[in-house]
């Protein structure tokens, strides 16, 4: 009986040795096919990650655009302290390398009995759009820079979709406010967060003096008939 049995246990324990080591086969050549893959990388990546782990939390969400709002493409793109191309803050030279000559007419502007350059540009995509104006500020041995920039062309907006013709309750809920206040400009709604102003439709508000206006009195459905980027 011993003798019988003896054949039978190495036959069993070659096949399982060959199965082993046909199994290790198999995953080296998987492995050497994607190099640069560990084993179970596709299981613990990000694509793996649960809805509430910390790789989630960490990732910030999109702006969501208004609904029925225009996009803006990369050139009237609004965000805090940039209009396109252009950013608060940078020197006139560099402004005139962003901006063709053609485009920009210069001008003036008064601000606390000061007489300081200004341009006014227009917009090579729609020439007939109300132009931008930008206020400079320094003095000629200094330089001068970038301060504000006033918009009342409609092709300019925020990732959200808010630019001139908006409603101001679009722009109170998506992009805060701190405060109203009557500007040289018009009366406007400041954001501090984003650093704009947008100017009201004055035919929107009570009939009484813009100084005396509260938030609260400036209706929803105000038209926004401009925007300003300030520092």
């Amino acid at each position: 009986m011993q003798h019988r049995l003896v054949p039978a246990v190495s036959t069993l324990a070659i096949s399982l040795l060959v199965a082993g080591l046909t199994g290790c086969d198999s995953t080296t050549t998987r492995n050497a096919t994607d190099p640069g893959t560990p084993p179970f990388t596709s299981a613990t990546g990000a694509a793996g990650a649960s809805p509430g782990g910390a790789s989630v939390a960490q990732q910030a969400s999109a702006p969501t655009p208004t609904p029925g709002a225009p996009v803006p493409d990369s050139l009237h793109l609004l965000s805090p302290g940039r209009a396109g191309r252009l950013r608060l803050g940078m020197r006139e030279e560099r402004l005139k390398e962003v901006v063709p000559a053609n485009l920009l007419r210069a001008t003036t502007y008064q601000d606390q009995g000061k007489t300081l350059p200004a341009y006014e540009m227009r917009d090579a995509q729609r020439p007939e759009a109300p132009p931008t104006v930008l206020h400079l500020i320094g003095d000629s041995s200094a330089g001068f820079r970038l301060r504000r920039i006033r918009i009342y062309d409609p092709q300019y907006r925020t990732a959200e979709g808010i630019g001139v013709g908006s409603p101001f309750g679009a722009a109170r809920q998506n992009l805060g406010l701190t405060k109203v206040r009557d500007t040289p400009a018009g009366f406007a709604a400041v954001s501090g967060e984003v650093q704009m102003a947008w100017l009201i439709d004055p035919k929107s508000l009570p009939a009484k003096h813009p100084a005396e206006i509260s938030s609260a009195e400036v209706p929803p459905a105000a038209r926004i008939t401009g925007v300003l980027l300030y520092q």
